[in-house]
């Protein structure tokens, strides 16, 4: 009897186990990979999945990537930390059938369904471990991973990662005090840290282990709430941070090969992206959109939210038990605490939380949106929860009639009733919400917003009922399972961007655009630009060159000389070389003078490395149009050569007569420290299991397996860096002789107006006046909005405007002496418009500010070239 009832309890867990791993499939059944032709829009095919792509196309190269090619002109790998290169999911998903045939978006969203499916699984586990049955346990694990603080996850992709892996750590804390273990406990604790480091999203990992430490400081004495039969001091207390505050460490050590580059290549050179102002943080969401998760998700927004259920509404009227004198524990007052610094906290500086966070907080000023900390409340409601319906029955007197009533059942109606009077007033008087709520994205119908709180109303009702009524408790618990994954799956359907799919790029269409340039070909993430290239893109423009030889030698003391220099007077043949003697490069220009010949071959490309062969009839420098980041080594015809920084951010050596072999080599020593800590302290986590699980040969063999794993690990990354496979990049560059007469607007500084604040078109000015006058290499110019403006840095005597590009209507152009006062010139243009077009004048116009606008149509302005009297010719 007894061994029939094991197996079939045994069963029923497999069951359920297997059901709650699955459900993710069920409640997003709408973007089911392999299946439907929606997914979530906005960011989630743009960003996270194309920058994966593009680390692990390095690897499956052969290359390790320290850097990547174009990403916002160059930078370090470490930008595209949506890519989750240090996190196993990337690698899982590359392993896939297909991933590498346009398959990559849907693998990736599978194993986040997975993901999902498995943290559920944990924290339902978790929450079986302190004695609630197996209804609440399903239930309040559903409503803590299944919310819009989830969806507005995965729509980032990365983020996703750092939601699972911070509700991992806290299911995993939970578990190791109620049953410590030698070895299991520390190791889930310490991959859960690392796989919410890795996690791919920085400001989320950021709140994900302030949650997390909340939750462990908070977890002793919760938990013996919870479980009277456990007994807590401050010395266990005190013993118990300590081991999982270790424990922790681990795990943020074991991420090192990511952090430190993150850190040092990234966050310290990215001040547009990782510094704020505290007056920008105004709020996004208001008081009402933030009681709105409580009442009606739909209408709360979206980045700040985490509704989902209206079963979160009772742990906030939690302090109504206190009128029915029902005594509440200090640590489910702490909880509630923390729930509500959090609520305040999403205000932004419409309170005092975030802006004393800001002052006394590590890292809030790098952290983003102030409405991410959102991550941190859904498990925090479930504690609340969990003892609330753990609690207890209390008697409630009226008129001589004394009743029993669960806490839950006297919160659940209150809420119950609350919600139509809480929806009333907001639906009459429609106060201000905040500027990114469900209700807006997807212009929901009212009869689904109706039904979504409908059915939490009806879960609620539900769940007064089952308190009372005892008899009907497998029915109303299977009524109370539907109407709560009705509402659930309501608010997941209809809460967030949707879109078309779109297959990813097969591994033979990503080798094809290496061949044609090794830049980066996707979508590129805003306010990403390293502070070398920020600056640079201010005063002057990105060569569009990948490398050239420069025969005229100028040296300059510093940055700031060469930017004012080339602000002044610059030709293309000039290479303003920052530390380089005088006298060198006096004779090199003076040798240099009358060269008409000269060539550049790439041979070898990769994202770390790029060798070239150059043929130069004189000693001339050789540049690259990498930006000079201090990280770049160089090598001509195998010695290493010096290398100096040019035309204010490029990178150059010096290169002898004749033919040549240049080679650059990216190096990193945060990428080296870091990946000598990972290996470190993989080893010793390793080293600690064997010690710890093992004995005798078994133990002995087991740290001789590790250490060949780590050892052989960390030569085949080294020896991957510069030793991948060659892209086979297509590049060759021919000297030009240079004209005789300059072209006065060559790298002058542009002042070009756009009322669009995208940082996407910021800086695209510098193009249309860098010599590239190839079809496509431009900026484009919209009607009325925008215009390019250059600087000739002083007035010149203007005789010929030659632009290339592509429009319509002809684009209008402007003289100024001042930036004020402009003269149109089209009476004295030529009649034509052909490309290129040539503005001719009959006199010589003085003109220091040149204007190309237009007032009906989109156009292409690929180069703008302007000359003195002296040109004559076409």
């Amino acid at each position: 009897m007894n061994s029939t009832l094991s197996e079939t309890e045994r069963r029923t867990t497999l069951s359920i186990y297997f059901f709650i791993t699955i459900l993710p499939f069920i409640l997003l059944y709408w973007m089911a990979p392999f299946v439907t032709d929606i997914t979530l829009g906005a960011d989630y095919q743009l960003f996270s999945i194309n920058e994966q792509m593009e680390l692990l196309f390095s690897i499956k190269t052969g290359s390790f990537p320290l850097y990547v090619p174009g990403y916002k002109y160059g930078h370090s790998s470490s930008a595209l930390t949506l890519s989750q290169v240090y996190h196993p999911i990337s690698h899982l998903a590359s392993l896939m059938p297909g991933y590498w045939s346009g398959k990559a978006l849907e693998w990736n969203t599978f194993l986040r369904f997975l993901t999902l499916g498995l943290t559920h699984l944990a924290l339902f586990v978790f929450l079986r471990k302190i004695r609630l049955n197996r209804l609440f346990s399903f239930l309040l694990s559903l409503i803590t991973v299944y919310n819009i603080r989830m969806l507005e996850a995965f729509r980032y992709g990365a983020s996703l990662e750092a939601y699972t892996g911070y509700l991992l750590i806290c299911a995993f804390i939970g578990l190791y005090f109620i049953r410590p273990s030698r070895w299991l406990g520390p190791l889930s604790i310490i991959g859960a840290t690392y796989l919410l480091v890795c996690s791919g999203h920085p400001p989320m990992m950021f709140y994900g282990l302030l949650g997390a430490g909340l939750f462990t400081l908070i977890a002793p004495f919760f938990l013996t709430t919870m479980l009277p039969d456990r007994d807590v001091s401050l010395k266990i207390a005190l013993r118990f941070w300590a081991r999982v505050g270790l424990y922790m460490c681990v795990g943020i050590l074991l991420a090192s090969a990511y952090i430190l580059p993150f850190y040092f290549e990234f966050v310290t050179t990215n001040i547009e992206y990782t510094h704020y102002n505290l007056e920008s943080y105004l709020g996004q969401d208001t008081f009402v959109g933030v009681l709105n998760n409580f009442f009606m998700p739909f209408a709360s927004n979206v980045i700040s939210g985490f509704g989902g259920s209206s079963l979160f509404l009772i742990p906030l009227l939690l302090p109504l038990l206190l009128f029915f004198r029902v005594k509440i524990p200090p640590s489910i007052w702490a909880i509630w605490g923390i729930v509500l610094i959090a609520l305040f906290y999403i205000l932004g500086i419409q309170t005092p939380v975030f802006g004393l966070a800001w002052e006394y907080l590590p890292f809030v000023s790098s952290a983003g949106n102030e409405g991410r900390i959102s991550l941190i409340v859904p498990i925090f409601l479930m504690m609340l929860l969990a003892w609330v319906i753990n609690s207890g029955s209390f008697p409630i007197r009226l008129k001589g009639l004394s009743v029993l009533l669960k806490p839950y059942t006297l919160l659940g109606l209150t809420a119950l009733i609350l919600i139509p009077i809480y929806l009333l007033p907001v639906f009459l008087f429609k106060p201000q919400l905040g500027n990114f709520t469900s209700h807006f994205i997807r212009q929901i119908p009212f009869w689904i917003e109706f039904a979504a709180v409908l059915f939490g109303m009806a879960s609620l009702a539900v769940l007064v009922l089952y308190g009372i009524h005892l008899r009907l408790a497998r029915t109303l618990g299977v009524l109370l399972c539907l109407m709560i994954l009705l509402q659930v799956g309501t608010i997941l359907k209809y809460g967030i961007f949707i879109e078309k799919k779109y297959e990813k790029p097969t591994f033979e269409q990503m080798m094809a655009h290496k061949k044609e340039k090794i830049d980066f070909h996707f979508h590129q993430n805003p306010a990403m630009f390293h502070s070398v290239v920020l600056t640079h893109l201010t005063r002057s423009f990105i060569e569009p060159f990948l490398g050239k030889i420069y025969t005229q030698i100028i040296p300059v003391s510093s940055r700031d000389d060469a930017y004012r220099m080339m602000e002044r007077v610059r030709l293309p043949q000039q290479v303003f070389v920052e530390g380089y003697d005088s006298a060198k490069a006096e004779s090199i220009s003076e040798n240099g003078e009358n060269v008409k010949e000269g060539a550049v071959n790439l041979i070898y490309s990769s994202f770390n490395c790029v060798k070239f062969r150059t043929v130069s009839p004189v000693t001339a420098f050789f540049g690259l149009s990498y930006p000079f980041t201090g990280h770049w080594k160089a090598w001509v015809n195998g010695e290493e050569a010096i290398v100096y920084r040019a035309n204010g951010a490029a990178i150059s050596v010096e290169i002898p007569e004749g033919n040549s072999l240049v080679e650059f080599r990216y190096w990193s020593n945060a990428f080296f420290l870091g990946m000598i800590i990972s290996c470190t302290v993989f080893a010793f986590i390793g080293f600690f299991v064997c010690f710890r699980g093992l004995k005798g040969f078994p133990r002995i063999l087991g740290i001789v397996v590790i250490a060949i794993i780590i050892a052989g690990g960390f030569m085949l990354w080294f020896n991957s860096l510069y030793r991948g496979d060659n892209l086979e990049t297509e590049y060759s560059w021919t000297y030009t002789s240079p004209l005789q007469v300059p072209n006065l607007a060559y790298g002058k500084k542009n002042l070009s107006y756009y009322l669009y604040n995208s940082s996407m078109l910021r800086f695209d000015s510098g193009r249309a006046v860098d010599g590239d006058t190839h079809q496509g290499s431009g900026v484009t110019i919209r009607p009325l909005d925008e215009a390019l403006i250059v600087d000739l840095n002083m007035v010149e005597e203007i005789k010929t405007i030659v632009l290339y590009g592509e429009w319509k209507i002809r684009p209008k152009i402007f003289l100024s002496q001042d930036n004020m006062k402009w003269q149109e010139v089209e009476s004295f243009m030529e009649d034509n418009n052909t490309v290129p077009l040539r503005i001719t004048f009959e006199k010589p116009e003085s003109a220091r500010f040149v204007k190309v606008q237009s007032t009906d149509s989109e156009f292409v302005i690929d180069e703008i070239e302007v000359y003195g009297p002296e040109f004559t010719k076409f």
